[in-house]
């Protein structure tokens, strides 16, 4: 009887061998019966988000995915602890506002520095009239587009497996 060509031993290890998966998420794998890094192979993705680079928010109609450059304007600190922490930013043609709920303001202040560029992708949507885009899934310097896909495949997920956590267990 033949035997397993050795390569191949890494898809029937366990689910912590991959980075980024210890014993608690490779336990929430299992709500998505997925027990081995070969189950990872048979799970497709359901939809996809299109975040190719836009030259303004003007091209896309809320709500949308939309992935633009930016110079960061005004920060604006929330008056109350349940309030949002907001930042002005401007692509090329529209003035639109970063809505950050329970915000750590040193590291949005370090992350996004008044004057300088930025790449953000993010749902953009309305509220009260004014376009906005709460909590970007990337803020970026420009030079670092690339770590942006320009199609990101959508899987099914279950408490405690984040999009991010899924899409580095099947990149491993």
């Amino acid at each position: 009887m033949a035997t397993r060509p050795e390569i191949l031993f890494p898809l029937f290890s366990s689910l912590d061998t991959l980075g980024g998966v210890g014993p608690k998420t490779a336990k929430a794998f299992e709500a998505l019966d997925i027990e081995l890094p070969r189950d990872l192979l048979f799970s497709l993705p359901y939809a996809g988000v299109d975040r190719r680079f836009r030259a303004s928010i003007q091209e896309v109609v809320p709500p949308a995915t939309v992935t633009v450059e930016v110079e960061v304007g005004q920060h604006r600190a929330p008056r109350s602890k349940s309030a949002p922490y907001r930042v002005d930013v401007r692509d090329q043609i529209t003035t639109f506002q970063l809505v950050f709920f329970h915000a750590n303001i040193d590291w949005l202040q370090r992350q996004l520095p008044t004057g300088q560029r930025r790449l953000v992708s993010g749902k953009l949507e309305l509220f009260d009239g004014i376009a906005q885009m709460v909590h970007p899934d990337y803020i970026l310097r420009p030079g670092q587009a690339d770590q942006i896909p320009d199609f990101e495949p959508i899987y099914h997920l279950a408490a405690g497996i984040t999009q991010k956590v899924m899409l580095r267990a099947i990149g491993e």
